[in-house]
């Protein structure tokens, strides 16, 4: 199973052999120049290619949208090129693998978590964790993360835009860390088409045509 994460700033590839042994390479090269050299670099000592693969796993988001597509445009290209006709694509998001991250750093915390990452808009992508396991990914109102009494845990690899009193926590974006654990396969969901999450709908302007004069035009 090879996965693809270009969700941050640091682009993870990493490969399980036949044994569920796991190699993994990584860059800080953002993903369209460090991708391809990295699969390569991850699958060659093991003397695997892409026919030889059972699964491909991708991170579908949030984060950067074109890491994101980066990572979606390569498996196509493999897809239509016909050397993965048979191999299933899974994805996970970065937020439930980021709350991994929390539950292995700190598995005696107490109630419920939110992770998040900047959606931008001055609101927050939010994942609430709790005992009962992982929810739905929303969308937070910055006036309701800092109104927020559970602990909040950001990824540190992701970038901010929006300025909060909310204490948030950063925690380092490691997503070999849980690709080790146990848990990591309870993240996975199929995913044929290799389409990237969607959290906010495409939101666009409304505009009603008006006959104009000449001295409208003018002006």
């Amino acid at each position: 199973m090879l996965v693809v994460d270009t969700a941050s700033r640091r682009v993870c590839v990493g490969l399980f052999n036949e044994s569920g042994e796991l190699s993994t390479r990584d860059s800080d090269e953002e993903a369209s120049l460090s991708l391809f050299p990295l699969v390569k670099n991850v699958l060659e000592p093991a003397g695997w290619s892409l026919t030889n693969l059972e699964s491909i796993v991708f991170c579908s988001g949030p984060g950067s949208v074109l890491g994101i597509r980066t990572a979606a445009m390569c498996i196509r290209t493999w897809q239509g090129a016909g050397l993965i006709p048979d191999v299933k694509i899974f994805s996970y998001s970065s937020l439930h693998l980021g709350a991994a991250l929390v539950r292995l750093d700190q598995p005696d915390l107490p109630g419920p978590f939110f992770t998040v990452t900047d959606a931008r808009r001055q609101s927050w992508n939010a994942l609430k964790s709790d005992a009962g396991g992982d929810g739905v990914i929303g969308i937070l109102d910055n006036a309701d993360l800092e109104a927020e009494s559970a602990p909040l845990f950001s990824l540190r690899e992701f970038p901010v835009w929006t300025q909060t009193r909310a204490k948030v926590e950063p925690l380092s974006y490691l997503p070999e860390r849980v690709m080790k654990s146990p848990e990591f396969s309870q993240l996975l969901v199929k995913n044929p088409n290799v389409d990237p999450l969607k959290i906010r709908a495409i939101e666009f302007a409304k505009w009603t045509a008006k006959p104009r004069t000449a001295d409208q035009i003018d002006s």
